[in-house]
This record gives C-alpha cells, structure tokens and sequence, in this order.
C-alpha cells in the first residue's frame, strides 16, 4: 500500500553528478573527477537514508480516529479528530486526504505524524449514508520534493448526512403535483393513493397509473386509500438521479421533499420504481439517508457491475474491497 514516486528534479541532479565526473575523466582532470565522485556518493546516501527512513514511518503508520461515527446536516460542517501515528518515535511533516464518497467534503491536512489529534472540517453535500474508507498519508523529501512517498491507511468511519429541516412542507399548504424534473410525484390531495398493484383487467382503466406502468413495463393500477391521510412518493430509482447538475443531484431534491413532509407525518410511503422494479416502504426522517444508500448501491450493482468509479488513485484503488468501494460511490 505505498506509493514511491520521483521528481524530474532527481533525475536532473543525477546526470548533471554524473556529467561532472565523466568531463573529470575525458579531460584527466582527477580533482574533477573525485569531486563528482563525492558529490554523487553523498547526494545518494542522503537520498536513500532519507526513503528508507521514510518507508519505515509509512509502514508503521496507522490512522486513528476519534469517533467511529460522525452526522451532518446537508450543507452544514462537523469536526472529527484524526491523527497519524507510528511506531517510530519520530515527528514528522506529512499531509493527509481522507478517502470518501463525494457525499463529503473535506480538505487536505497538514500534519505530524506523532503528535496529536488535528480536527478535520466535514461538509455535508448530498445526502446519504457513507463512510470515510481512510486516507492517503504524503511524505515530502523536504528539499525540494524530490522523492514522494504515499500511503494508504484504512479506517472506516460511517458518515450519516441528514436533510435541511425547514419550517413548513407540501403537506401543510396542500401542494399537491408532480416534481417529474426531480424524478418524483406525489399522489393525492393529502395522499389518497393507499400503494401500487399490478393491473386487475375487471377494473375501470381510470385506475391505472400510466407514469408507473411506463417505467417498470407493466399495467400498475392505483390502491386507493381515505381521504385525509399522508401524501405517498412516487421516486424513480433509475441512475439518472444520481448524476449530479451543477453540484445537486435529483435525488436530493426528492429526498428533502419527502422529508419535509415527515416532519408532520412520522412517516410516509415512498414507492421506489425503475423500468422492471418496483418496491414500497414506509420511511421515516432518519431512515432517508439509508433509502438514499439504498438506491445507490441497487443503481451501482445494476448499471456498473463491478466497474465501480470513486475518487481514489488506481494505484490505491486494489487494496480497497469491492464492497467498500460501492457503498462509497455514487
């Protein structure tokens, strides 16, 4: 799990050692020659003391921590506490970038290994359930960068990013319509749509739900239910709701539209479809990041198979399991 990589710079001061030394040679210039000579044997003993040292700190290293579990609001920062530390009784400058899904937003440390705790600012982007998998520690040869030393330290931590809680929702002030752009329809003045059946051909045809039969290939007709109750959420399930337009994705939208409307419900229906699927829950607002994780993994494990993309190098990217990989991707 360590990354070795040189600078151009290296191999600059290497053939211009070595360019000293053999124009000592091609003129007989002995002074020349064991000045190259010198400047090559202490040059390389520097460098290589410095790697050696270097890839005993990253290999003693671990990733720690101060909770094992943090909550965000969307659009709302948290603090978590993370340190480095090593076996080595050696202080060192290093940075460090956590490895997560883009649900999160976080910036890169500046640390030292061995000394502490440094709080780490978390953004709530989208909203969600995720995990930090861990982070990519960097070691800098500090004379000019001219060896870079990576390490990927594994640690979960799960990240829990809530909906804004507004005042007000659909429900009290009797919106009732369709939100197609979001992917979303609510059914209903206040919810009189009791779930989804398949179509039974001895009822009238004003009971079909054309939007759902279109999606999932199949006739679906309307269960009714008394008028008054909690309005149900048609939401399309398909991977279109979680590309992202201008930083927001769709899904969010409907997400924060049905938790407005648990705010006075408890809990409401939602009606998961995509073109052959089609699924109900009862969902209340902390359940909403785990249906949003929910229909995540299903898009990922139907549209992508195993070619799951997350923001991670792709030389780090074979130490992390498949499973992690896809519960942090979008």
């Amino acid at each position: 799990m360590i990354r070795v990589i040189p600078s151009n710079k290296l191999l600059v001061i290497y053939i211009t050692l070595s360019g000293i030394t053999y124009i000592g040679l091609l003129t007989n210039n002995l002074f020349g020659t064991y000045f190259g000579i010198m400047l090559f044997l202490v040059f390389t003993s520097y460098v290589l003391s410095w790697y050696l040292l270097a890839i005993l700190m990253a290999l003693y290293s671990q990733l720690i921590f101060s909770q094992g579990s943090a909550e965000l609001t969307v659009g709302s920062s948290a603090t978590i506490g993370v340190r480095v530390s090593s076996r080595l009784p050696i202080r060192w400058d290093a940075e460090l970038t956590l490895v997560h899904s883009p649900h999160i937003l976080s910036d890169t440390l500046r640390i030292k290994v061995n000394d502490g705790d440094y709080l780490v600012k978390l953004v709530g982007r989208w909203i969600g359930s995720t995990r930090i998998v861990g982070g990519i520690m960097e070691f800098k040869e500090p004379l000019g960068g001219l060896l870079v030393i990576q390490r990927l330290l594994l640690r979960n931590v799960d990240v829990i990013i809530k909906p804004r809680q507004v005042t007000g929702s659909i429900g009290k002030t009797g919106g009732v319509g369709g939100y197609i752009e979001y992917g979303l329809s609510l059914e209903g003045r206040l919810g009189d749509l009791r779930s989804l059946l398949i179509y039974d051909y001895e009822r009238p045809a004003s009971s079909i739900h054309w939007i759902t039969s279109a999606r999932v290939n199949e006739l679906m007709m309307i269960n009714r239910s008394d008028y008054g109750s909690c309005p149900i959420f048609i939401v399309s399930a398909s991977s279109r709701m979680l590309i992202p337009r201008n930083g927001k994705r769709p899904i969010d939208d409907a997400l924060q539209m049905i938790s407005d409307s648990v705010q006075y419900c408890g809990e409401v229906k939602v009606v998961l479809i995509r073109r052959g699927y089609i699924e109900e829950k009862v969902v209340s607002r902390g359940a909403i990041p785990y249906l949003e994780r929910e229909v995540r993994i299903s898009v990922i494990k139907n549209y992508h198979g195993s070619n799951v993309s997350v923001d991670i190098p792709t030389y780090f990217r074979k130490y992390i399991s498949e499973d992690d990989l896809s519960d942090i991707a979008t």
